[in-house]
């Protein structure tokens, strides 16, 4: 078993249990709360504290609320897992958001879903073609999914986006 196998392992285990914890919730807790999903535990384990992570990891985040729904999101990888891997598939996801109008569209859809001609009502876009020439190339890149007609962000694309543009600040 390779380190990457390893640290895989590890963070599923982290996770198993984590969810099992979850178990114990009731569902009116869950309604009270009136989201979605209950917030998920802290699970980073200490960078300098683990011996599998030598050269350490980026780890990144959050928990946010939008309208009615929580979104809970934790992703990390070892730094060699970072430095190693090609980037050409994440090149092409971040490349489909440098653009004004689909930033303006992703963040449209942070507050629900919307269908090409509610985006053209909104002003968000001046056509219809526009709206699905800037729909595809997000969809196509994973950034969205269509349902009825509708486009959404997915669950585990909301703070990956986030994370993103607040990484662009001037820091």
């Amino acid at each position: 078993m390779n380190f990457l196998d390893v640290q895989r392992l590890h963070d599923l285990e982290r996770r198993v249990a984590a969810l099992e914890a979850r178990l114990d919730t009731t569902p009116d807790t869950a309604a009270a709360r009136n989201c979605d999903t209950s917030p998920i535990p802290d699970l980073v384990t200490p960078i300098k504290n683990n011996p599998e992570l030598v050269d350490g990891a980026v780890t990144f985040g959050g928990s946010v609320t939008l309208g009615i729904r929580t979104y809970d999101y934790q992703w990390d990888r070892p730094t060699h897992w970072v430095a190693d891997h090609e980037w050409e598939e994440q090149i092409d996801r971040l490349a489909a958001l440098a653009h004004p109008v689909r930033g303006e569209i992703l963040r449209h859809l942070l507050c629900g879903p919307a269908s090409a001609a509610e985006l053209v009502d909104d002003c968000i876009v001046s056509s219809t073609g526009t709206a699905y020439h800037h729909l595809h190339a997000l969809h196509a890149a994973g950034w969205l999914t269509k349902a009825s007609g509708s486009y959404s962000i997915p669950p585990a694309r909301v703070v990956p986006l986030m994370a993103i543009i607040t990484a662009c600040e001037a820091h």
